[in-house]
């Protein structure tokens, strides 16, 4: 194996995981400002000319028109309004492209050069395969609102997110190993369990944070603590004396997302008092203290987008730190795991 171009490999997955996040957080702010449905058709080669004439934008904005956000949600719009979400959308697709092009040629050259192992190759055939499946999981998405329903589904924007999140996450576990060559010691039994745990619930957490997303259930009550004048408020599971599902019911998403980061930072607090002190490599307990911090830091800031009735700013800052949230913990937990992987 070629160890020559050894930095240079660092570079990429450095800057593909830098441009994901960048990806994941426009795609945050497409979604905040109502902007995703803007483009209502998918063309994957040609689709990256951006419009350039006065026609061109009446084209674009006719077929806007022949849909249900226009006529249901944004009637009226008018067309300097309409290319304010449209660009949003448009930067979301491109950078998607751009992610493509910058982990295709450098992924050809580096294997032409005998750069990878066997067992490197099959993890960037699998962030190919990932990468490939997440542009359609998009399109996907956005499908489900060009119907009568100018809404997206928040259970494929959920799917959406966490695929996202999980390259994100497979590439900083590559990008570490790297830098970790005696991989991170599991210490015991019981602290593979309990990160396995925190694991699981920081995963639950994103997912219903994505519903939190698609149903903007974060508006639903502005307050903390509590919500509105309980902390279990009506609705939660009956309304109208009609059970109200947990995958659909915004009030019971609210409260169980809050729930969920509550319960997430109680496990990793018991989980660094019985093992860091027992943690010996350096590079293992700053990734450890860096989930920690963020752990504390994603649930002020989510308090604060609450009490602001999801602003705009607050709200893409969340995802941001939730996403990294999420890249730290399961690149820790494959780590922990890395001789199965």
């Amino acid at each position: 194996m070629n160890n020559s171009y050894s930095k240079y490999i660092n570079i990429w997955l450095f800057s593909l995981a830098t441009i994901i996040l960048i990806m994941i957080a426009v795609g945050g702010l497409t979604r905040l400002t109502g902007s995703g449905l803007s483009m209502v058709d998918w063309d994957p080669i040609m689709g990256i000319a951006p419009p350039l004439s006065q026609a061109d934008w009446d084209f674009l904005f006719s077929q806007y028109k022949l849909f249900p956000e226009y006529q249901i949600k944004n009637f009226g719009m008018t067309l300097n309004e309409f290319k304010f979400i449209f660009w949003w959308e448009y930067g979301h697709r491109v950078l998607g492209r751009l992610i493509g092009v910058l982990f295709i040629v450098p992924f050809i050259f580096f294997f032409l050069k005998k750069c990878f192992s066997k067992k490197d190759l099959y993890s960037y055939t699998f962030l190919l395969f990932l990468g490939g499946t997440q542009g359609l999981i998009g399109w996907w998405m956005v499908k489900s609102g060009l119907d009568l329903n100018p809404y997206v589904s928040h259970f494929r924007l959920a799917v959406h997110l966490l695929i996202a999140q999980i390259i994100l996450s497979f590439i900083a576990f590559l990008f570490l190993k790297r830098f970790t060559l005696q991989g991170y010691e599991k210490i015991s039994n019981s602290h593979s369990l309990l990160f396995l745990i925190f694991s699981c619930l920081i995963f639950i957490t994103v997912t219903y944070g994505a519903f939190m997303a698609g149903l903007d259930a974060g508006q639903s009550y502005n307050t903390w603590p509590k919500m509105g004048e309980t902390f279990f408020p009506d609705g939660l599971l009956f309304a109208e004396e009609k059970f109200m599902g947990i995958f659909d019911n915004s009030i019971f998403i609210h409260f169980f997302h809050r729930s969920l980061a509550y319960l997430c930072i109680a496990i990793i607090l018991i989980i660094s008092i019985l093992h860091f002190k027992k943690i010996k490599y350096v590079v293992q307990k700053i990734h450890f203290i860096s989930i920690i911090s963020l752990v504390i830091i994603q649930v002020v800031i989510g308090i604060y987008v609450v009490l602001s009735n999801v602003q705009i700013s607050l709200g893409s800052i969340h995802q941001i730190v939730g996403s990294l949230l999420f890249a730290l913990t399961f690149s820790y937990f494959l780590l922990l795991n890395r001789r199965k992987i």
